[in-house]
């Protein structure tokens, strides 16, 4: 596993910060159009993912990893997903506490 570049988990607010570069972004699948999917992320905004052709997603939460393209894009490299029971609270603390509060615990 390549640690040298370690890959921070965002939520809608945290995206932002890391303009061209890979993130893990988990969220609620709301619609999916044209290989774009609309998700809600944990602290509650809308990212658009551009998915692989063909993807499929077959549960409501998915850890997208990707490239942020935009303040409110996605490109998707690769997703996960985290089944149809998972608190976005939680998840959006865990994205604050290791960027935010303790990012060497982390990273």
């Amino acid at each position: 596993m390549d640690v040298s570049e370690p890959t921070p988990r965002v939520n809608f607010e945290l995206m932002q910060r890391h303009m061209h570069k890979k993130v893990l972004l988990v969220g609620q699948i709301e619609g999916i159009e044209n290989n774009v999917a609309r998700v809600r992320a944990a602290d509650g905004g809308t990212v658009q993912v551009m998915t692989k052709p063909g993807g499929v997603f077959d549960s409501a939460f998915v850890q997208f990893e990707g490239i942020v393209e935009s303040p409110t894009q996605l490109a998707e490299v690769d997703h996960t997903g985290f089944g149809s029971n998972l608190d976005l609270g939680v998840y959006n603390e865990l994205c604050k506490i290791s960027n935010q509060d303790f990012p060497a615990l982390f990273y």
